[in-house]
């Protein structure tokens, strides 16, 4: 299958941060020559300076990068307690390597030395981990600027950096496929608002009529991800710039796509003999696994605590999207897959304790898809993680929140979560993240470097085995 050729971006190892007594950092923007290429079976030079005792890192032949938007420690003891009990354990708790890693952004300015943000979006988080850069709120793998509306340089991602190998590569989450996260994984935009042509207005520059590489939707195609999968139907539905075709027909007719749109579709699908592989599941969002139960004051809960499933209808669970995206993908050379369980943090913002635990749990099961893969794959390293913390902790009584609900545990006995940092305007209310530190967990070559506390920048290196 003939590739698209890639734009040739700034390339390189994970991003230094100093920081000053005057609570800043550094932005550094030089980066290397496109050393950390993957390459299959290949060891890791080592840097320049002193001298080591360590051998070289062996470089993953392929990467599976597992992500709980919004997925912190309290999320994940809240969905242990809940699906297993407190003495049970996740499949995520499972894997070999264990550390802590810190989300931090950064706040608009003139540079080179910016003010920290120490609570982050989806957006800058995720554009760390792809790019090694830190960057500002809203940002898609661009890093920092004097303002929202300046972009600023492009950096190349993991995803590209294989797509420019020759490397297959694959996308899935369960939101609109240019969502935050999905989209740094291959886009470069000033905000992440702007999805596809019609929602350009805070990206002017960005425009492909302005010499930019146009949506986010415009350059997962364009990149030539050999495999999308999530929602976002409606997103698809719009027109090009141009208004010659619409995004879901250039995707077919221009650029190679398969279009598949049900669950029975997707597990007709064994191989990329066809084309690549663009799956829409839903208008905007995947279903959630449960029903909605939203905190509230004085507390909430359902009949018997236990949170009630939903009909999901032909949607494909994250597990099977997971499984068929390994699948095709899978090859001697090696691919890189980005899996996102979206629906954490939509739940968690909206107060849901319900949604955000059926979120993990369908995101634990694309872990043991990931992880049996691995087993048979040792090349192949896994990397489990969220983007950034949230707000859910687990509490006492309904007195332990502004909002809280409870649920009855795999244990049988209840347990009550809160959320308190909620915003309240007109009668609406939304919980926020957190500026905690995250688990990040792995298991295959390079894992060992997750150990510790790192930042979220450094798995750019790690997952290209700089």
């Amino acid at each position: 299958m003939e590739r698209l050729p890639l734009v040739t971006l700034a390339v390189g190892t994970a991003l230094g941060l100093a920081l000053g007594v005057t609570g800043t950092v550094a932005y550094d923007a030089s980066r290397g020559d496109g050393d950390e290429t993957p390459d299959s079976g290949a060891a890791a030079a080592p840097s320049s300076g002193a001298p080591t005792s360590q051998a070289p890192a062996e470089r993953p032949t392929s990467v599976i990068l597992l992500i709980g938007d919004g997925m912190d420690d309290s999320m994940i003891t809240a969905a242990r307690n809940y699906s297993v009990g407190a003495a049970g354990r996740l499949v995520l708790d499972g894997l070999p390597a264990t550390g802590a890693m810190t989300t931090y952004g950064l706040v608009p300015g003139p540079g080179p030395d910016f003010t920290v943000d120490y609570v982050s979006d989806s957006a800058a988080t995720a554009s760390g981990f792809s790019t090694g850069v830190k960057t500002i709120d809203g940002r898609i793998s661009q890093g920092p600027s004097a303002a929202a509306e300046a972009p600023g340089e492009d950096h190349e991602t993991v995803l590209e950096t294989y797509a420019r190998s020759g490397r297959l590569t694959g996308n899935v989450t369960t939101a609109d496929i240019t969502d935050a996260t999905p989209a740094a994984a291959a886009a470069h935009v000033n905000d992440r608002s702007c999805q596809d042509s019609t929602t350009m207005a805070a990206c002017p520059a960005a425009l492909k009529s302005a010499g930019g590489r146009g949506s986010i939707a415009e350059q997962l195609l364009d990149t030539g991800v050999d495999v999308l999968l999530g929602g976002g139907q409606e997103r698809f539905d719009r027109p090009l710039e141009d208004g010659s075709a619409s995004l879901l027909e250039h995707a077919t007719t221009d650029r190679g796509y398969r279009s598949v749109r049900t669950a029975d579709e997707l597990a007709d699908v064994d191989a990329l003999d066809g084309g690549r592989l663009l799956g829409l599941f839903a208008p905007v969002h995947l279903t959630r696994k449960y029903a909605p139960l939203e905190a509230r004051r004085g507390g909430a809960t359902t009949d018997d605590g236990r949170c009630v499933e939903q009909d999901r209808g032909t949607q494909p669970t994250l597990a099977q999207m997971t499984t068929t995206a390994i699948d095709v993908l899978d090859n001697a050379d090696g691919f890189f897959l980005q899996v996102e369980g979206a629906s954490v943090d939509k739940a968690e913002h909206e107060r849901d304790i319900c949604g955000a635990i059926g979120e993990l749990e369908d995101l634990d099961l694309a872990v043991q898809v990931a992880l049996e893969h691995q087993s048979t794959h040792p090349g192949t390293l896994v990397i489990v993680t969220g983007d950034h913390a949230h707000s859910t902790q687990i509490v006492m009584d309904d007195r332990g929140g502004i909002d809280t609900a409870t649920v009855t545990t795999a244990d049988g006995d209840p347990m009550t979560v809160a959320y308190s940092t909620t915003y309240r305007e007109a009668g609406d209310s939304k919980a926020t993240h957190t500026g905690t530190q995250i688990r990040v967990a792995a298991i295959g070559p390079g894992s060992e470097r997750v150990t510790g506390v790192i930042d979220q920048t450094e798995l750019h290196a790690i997952m290209l085995g700089g």
